[in-house]
C-alpha cells in the first residue's frame, strides 16, 4: 500500500506532468493573445520588451535562449520584425513557426503614403505590394490570429486540446464584445479630423470608420523632409484638427514642429500594452485615451 501511494504521488506531481509547450513570441499585444489562449497550461516567452520598438532591438542572452528552446514561435512577420528573422532560422530552425499577417483569413491593409498635400491626397496612393504590418489594431485579426493558435497548440499539445478550444471561445465572446462597445464609442466622432505622428493606427481606424486627415511619418518609419513638414504646417492651418496622436515609444518632436501655434490638443495612444493586460483591456484603453482627446472638438 505504501509503494501504490508513492507511485500515485509520483504521477500526480508536478514534475510527472506532461510539460507546456514552449512558445515565444516578439511583442506584447500577440503575448497577451497567446496568453489567454494558454490560460491553465503554461505562458509564452516574450522577446521584444515592453517599451522598445520591434523595428530595430538587439536581443538579450536570455531572450536567445528562449528562441532556442522555443517549441512554437509566434510572430508579427518580417514586416514589422526584419532583423528577426536572421536568429528566427539560426536559432529556432525547428521550432513550429506561425507568420501571423500570413495567415489566410488576416486583413490586410497597404502602407498608406504620406504625400506632400496632406489633406487631398494622403491617403491616396498606395506602395505597389507594401502591407502595413501593424494588424493586430483590428479585432478582426486578433480573432483570426487567435483561433489559429488555438488550432495550432492543439495539434503540438493534444493533451490541452481542449482548454485551447475552450479558452477560444471564451476570448471569442470577449472579442465580439469590444467591437460592439467600441463601434458606439467612436460614433459620434466619425467626422471629428485628427493626425497621428506614426501611420501605426491604420487598422484601428479602418476597424471603427474614423481616419486619420494626415501623418507625419508613414507606416513604413521614413523620416519625412522639410518640404512635407512645411506643407502639413501648412495644410493645417488652413483644415484644423482636433486631435495629434503619437505613441510611447515615438520621438514627439517632429509633431510638436509641425503643430506650433496651432493649438491642436497631442495625446499618446499606446497599441503596445505590456503584455500582461488582456487584448480587450489593452484596445479599450486606446479607445478610450482617443476618445477623450476627439471629444474636446464637441464642447
Amino acid at each position: 500500500m505504501r509503494r501504490l501511494f508513492a507511485i500515485l504521488l509520483l504521477l500526480s506531481s508536478p514534475a510527472a506532468a506532461r510539460a507546456a509547450p514552449e512558445v515565444v513570441v516578439d511583442i506584447a499585444p500577440i503575448r497577451a493573445l497567446v496568453a489567454q489562449i494558454m490560460e491553465g497550461v503554461g505562458e509564452p516567452a516574450q522577446i521584444i520588451p515592453t517599451g522598445s520598438s520591434p523595428h530595430d532591438y538587439a536581443m538579450r542572452p536570455s531572450e536567445a535562449r528562449a528562441l532556442r528552446n522555443a517549441d512554437l514561435v509566434i510572430w508579427v512577420g518580417p514586416a514589422l520584425t526584419h532583423w528577426l528573422e536572421e536568429p528566427l532560422d539560426s536559432l529556432a530552425g525547428d521550432a513550429g513557426r506561425m507568420t501571423l499577417m500570413s495567415l489566410p483569413l488576416t486583413h490586410k491593409l497597404p502602407l498608406r503614403e504620406a504625400d506632400t498635400d496632406a489633406h487631398d491626397h494622403s491617403h491616396s496612393h498606395e506602395h505597389e505590394g507594401d502591407t502595413d504590418p501593424h494588424g493586430w489594431l483590428s479585432p478582426l485579426n486578433a480573432a483570426v490570429w487567435a483561433e489559429a493558435v488555438a488550432e495550432k497548440l492543439a495539434q503540438i499539445d493534444p493533451e490541452n486540446a481542449q482548454i485551447y478550444a475552450a479558452n477560444w471561445q471564451t476570448l471569442r465572446g470577449e472579442l465580439a464584445a469590444l467591437v460592439r462597445e467600441l463601434d458606439a464609442l467612436f460614433l459620434p466622432y466619425r467626422e471629428t479630423p485628427f493626425i497621428v505622428l506614426h501611420d501605426s493606427f491604420h487598422y484601428f481606424e479602418a476597424a471603427f470608420d474614423i481616419e486619420a486627415q494626415a501623418s507625419i511619418i508613414p507606416a513604413d518609419g521614413s523620416s519625412p523632409g522639410p518640404a512635407r513638414l512645411k506643407a502639413l504646417r501648412d495644410d493645417l492651418a488652413e483644415h484644423p484638427v482636433v486631435c495629434a496622436f503619437t505613441a510611447p515609444q515615438e520621438n514627439d518632436a517632429l509633431l510638436r514642429t509641425a503643430l506650433a501655434e496651432q493649438g491642436t490638443h497631442i495625446a499618446v495612444l499606446d497599441p503596445m500594452g505590456d503584455g500582461e493586460m488582456s487584448y480587450a483591456t489593452l484596445m479599450r484603453r486606446f479607445a478610450d485615451d482617443m476618445v477623450s482627446c476627439l471629444a474636446k472638438g464637441t464642447r
